[in-house]
């Protein structure tokens, strides 16, 4: 029997341009009808799309598609069966860790925006920062940016951070300095604890701990932090270190932007 690629595309449910597409990639091979007569496919074209969505869908390329349907080594086949198996557990391994994340995401969001404003004692987990805004200045050099893009490939673990000198906000000075930040848990999950030491390391700290939420695109100055300077009087504290914050949600970016910061300022008893 002979099937136009019409009738193929409706059968598999694949266009047109997905047919020809393994095609020209050796999957199979149309035929033609006498001089200039229309394209067909047979019997056995049909069976090698249904093997290559077949290996498709064990998450191999087209090409490697094509490797597998043409190849008559049975070592090859096995070999490449082996290595797909090996990259989907580590994608599973991954995917799993990505989950983790989530589901902490959720928590941290549940728990923390029902208690906006509040400040309290806690301590403060272990983290890394990699620092590459000074205000609105970029400040890596050339050289650090493949690092820099190494840490946004760990996105969902990476977190964007702002660290604010304490001492020049009680001046009325907004300098801020940007930084991706990463959890220690989270990079001992990743194994990239090589990666990680191209930033700074923050161990854990006692920390005054608040939420607080910021609107506007300039908004992130001293107007968040009146009621931890308030609190550090009040308690008679003294502060050990700069303010870092986490920004655990960001919305609406094009109009108010909105996010939901997590600042942590380390203090200590008044001697």
């Amino acid at each position: 029997m002979k099937y136009r690629i019409g009738q193929i595309s409706k059968l598999l449910g694949l266009s047109a341009e997905g047919i020809r597409m393994y095609e020209r990639d050796g999957i199979l091979k149309s035929h033609r009808e006498g001089t200039g007569g229309y394209r067909y496919y047979e019997r056995p074209d049909i069976v090698s799309l249904i093997l290559a969505k077949d290996y498709r869908g064990y998450g191999f390329s087209v090409s490697e598609a094509e490797s597998l349907i043409n190849t008559d080594d049975l070592d090859f086949v096995k070999k490449s069966f082996a290595r797909r198996g090996a990259e989907l557990r580590k994608e599973i391994l991954h995917k799993r860790q990505i989950l983790t994340c989530l589901h902490e995401r959720e928590a941290l969001l549940k728990k923390e925006t029902r208690r906006l404003g509040l400040v309290r004692l806690a301590e403060r987990p272990a983290f890394y920062l990699l620092e590459y805004m000074l205000d609105d200045e970029l400040i890596l050099r050339p050289e650090q940016y493949e690092t820099f893009r190494r840490w946004i490939a760990m996105t969902p673990f990476v977190f964007p951070s702002l660290r604010c000198g304490w001492t020049a906000l009680s001046r009325g000075e907004k300098t801020f300095t940007a930084a991706l930040g990463l959890m220690e848990r989270d990079i001992k999950r990743l194994g990239a604890e090589e990666l990680a030491a191209a930033g700074r390391y923050y161990p854990p700290a006692p920390c005054l701990c608040t939420v607080v939420r910021a609107v506007g695109h300039r908004s992130s100055g001293d107007d968040y932090f009146a009621h931890l300077r308030g609190y550090v009087m009040k308690k008679a504290l003294r502060v050990a270190g700069d303010p870092v914050s986490r920004t655990i949600l960001s919305m609406n970016r094009q109009a108010e932007n909105i996010r939901y910061r997590q600042i942590w300022l380390p203090v200590r008893a008044a001697a």
